[in-house]
């Protein structure tokens, strides 16, 4: 009897397990789901074996499409129509089945019908417009530019889309079109009563040109005679000395010193203002450019080493402080940027300065880079946290993310709510940054995950992540945070005291930023 209890507690004990699984799984939040979504995302991204295979493309696709059949209402939703139709879009770049370009279509004008007052509607909108000019449709692509450009005039996508709509109106004003097929009785019909045009000879060509001779020199006579009575009306107004120098002359002899009299004339005279170089320093960063001629057209890239100064960062249990392994980190990078690559590189410090968060971000819109990398290197609690991962901008679920995003900010937001932070952050964000941003991050991330594994066999991959950072929502270009382990995990913080792995690090971020400004895939 015993043992038939026993055999029925356990079978009640198993059931309720598995219906309160199943419960928090009917339960997940469109967050949730989203999160699930993304992190198959990253990972066909960072791959490209998987790439070649259409099943992989599919499994991500049916993710992001249960976010919208559970949530239809939702932002995530939303987020998850237009990367449907990326992926779709990318999916043809590599299977070249137009039913795929088809599906892309369909999901961005569900995007730009369903949330037609969202940011990504412009995008989505222009998306369609791109796939229609590629397919030759130039109606439709016109028609969808124009809508755009009317919808959506203040959107990101405005300028471009009103440049293509002008540009398919001359192409197409230029198109000849096939002629109306016409019988040999009606072509002879129109024949006679086609208007002839009016015939006009001139009686001697040389009369002609006598005419517009005389008519230019009358002209020029005329010219001539009001510029002169122009310049005698001027010299009567003005003393001589005002219109020699263009100087203003007081008109009564005045009691005042010379000196002070010259200085007032300085003042009133015309001041010719020199161009000024602004030099390298704080607030415009320092440019290292490599020693070619044509180095001024090549990518710029911003390092920003984190933290410095008054501001430590993380610290070890030994006292190694991570504003100084980040600069080490950032002087390796730029090098190898520099001399290996041949891009031009700024650094927002090269000492051991404090820049305010917002201040960076500025460096880098200053400076018109192509992108912006911030380097850090990470801390936890739990001393046994450790790995490598690489964030871009965005709003977050993952608690640790959160965790380091409020680390990294620092004082700077302290006073303010996660939800409030994360609103903030999300109505800053631009499509086209953040699908760039993520591209980059995914690069940089493998290459340095592959790096580090070769160091240090137990190296964990925490991957490609969404975080609320300050110092990368002000950046107008893609724009990501590395880190490159914790100074709180005892083995870690040993290694990144070790000038050899720092110079690994660095070779491996600097290889990645390389890889995504050569690749020239589908952003998605």
């Amino acid at each position: 009897m015993r043992y038939l209890i026993s055999k029925l507690c356990k079978a009640l004990a198993v059931f309720g397990f598995l219906f309160f699984q199943a419960n928090t799984a009917m339960a997940a939040s469109a967050g949730d789901l989203y999160f699930q979504a993304q992190k198959s995302y990253y990972q066909l991204m960072a791959s490209a074996e998987k790439k070649k295979y259409r099943h992989h493309w599919m499994k991500t696709i049916k993710l992001f499409s249960k976010v919208v059949d559970r949530y239809p209402e939702s932002n995530e939703a939303y987020r998850a129509e237009f990367t449907t139709g990326k992926l779709f879009e990318g999916l043809n770049a590599v299977s070249r089945n137009s039913k795929d370009l088809d599906q892309a279509v369909q999901h961005y004008q569900r995007v730009s019908a369903s949330y037609p007052t969202g940011n990504l509607s412009d995008d989505a909108l222009f998306r369609v417009a791109e796939i229609y000019l590629e397919r030759k449709n130039l109606a439709s692509a016109s028609q969808t530019f124009k809508k755009i450009v009317e919808g959506y005039p203040k959107g990101d996508q405005a300028n471009k889309a009103r440049q293509k709509f002008k540009s398919i109106k001359v192409t197409a004003s230029k198109k000849v079109t096939n002629p109306v097929p016409v019988s040999k009785s009606q072509k002879t019909i129109q024949k006679i009563l086609k208007p002839k045009p009016p015939i006009v000879v001139a009686k001697k060509e040389f009369d002609l040109k006598k005419v517009s001779s005389v008519v230019e020199d009358s002209d020029k006579k005329k010219v001539v005679a009001d510029f002169k009575k122009k310049i005698k009306e001027d010299k009567a107004r003005k003393p001589r000395a005002q219109v020699a120098k263009n100087i203003p002359v007081p008109a009564k002899p005045s009691n005042k010193p010379i000196k002070k009299v010259k200085k007032e004339i300085a003042e009133k005279a015309p001041v010719h203002k020199k161009k000024v170089k602004i030099k390298d320093g704080f607030g415009r960063g320092y440019l290292f450019a490599p020693k070619a001629r044509n180095s001024t057209h090549s990518p710029l890239v911003v390092v920003d080493a984190g933290h410095g100064g008054k501001d430590d960062g993380a610290k070890s249990a030994s006292g190694l402080k991570e504003k100084d392994v980040n600069l080490k980190i950032a002087k390796h990078v730029k090098t190898i940027l520099v001399n290996r690559y041949k891009y031009r590189v700024v650094m927002t410090r090269k000492d051991d300065t404090f820049i305010p968060l917002k201040d960076r971000s500025k460096i880098s819109n200053q400076r018109n880079a192509d992108l912006f990398v911030s380097i850090h290197a990470n801390a936890a609690k739990r001393r046994s946290a450790h790995g490598v991962e690489t964030y871009f901008l965005g709003t977050s679920h993952n608690k640790q993310a959160l965790e380091t995003a409020a680390r990294e900010n620092g004082e700077l937001v302290r006073s303010v709510s996660d939800d409030q932070v994360q609103q903030i952050l999300a109505s800053l964000i631009t499509t086209t940054k953040i699908n760039d941003s993520s591209r980059l991050a995914g690069r940089v991330q493998e290459n340095l995950y592959r790096s580090c594994k070769k160091a240090n066999r137990h190296m964990k991959n925490l991957g490609v992540k969404e975080g609320p950072f300050y110092v990368l929502h002000g950046a107008d270009m893609p724009s990501i945070l590395v880190e490159v382990g914790f100074l709180t995990n005892r083995k870690e913080a040993k290694m990144l005291s070790q000038p050899e792995y720092l110079y690994r690090l660095a070779s491996s971020i600097a290889e990645g930023i390389h890889k995504y400004l050569q690749d020239k895939g589908p952003s998605i």
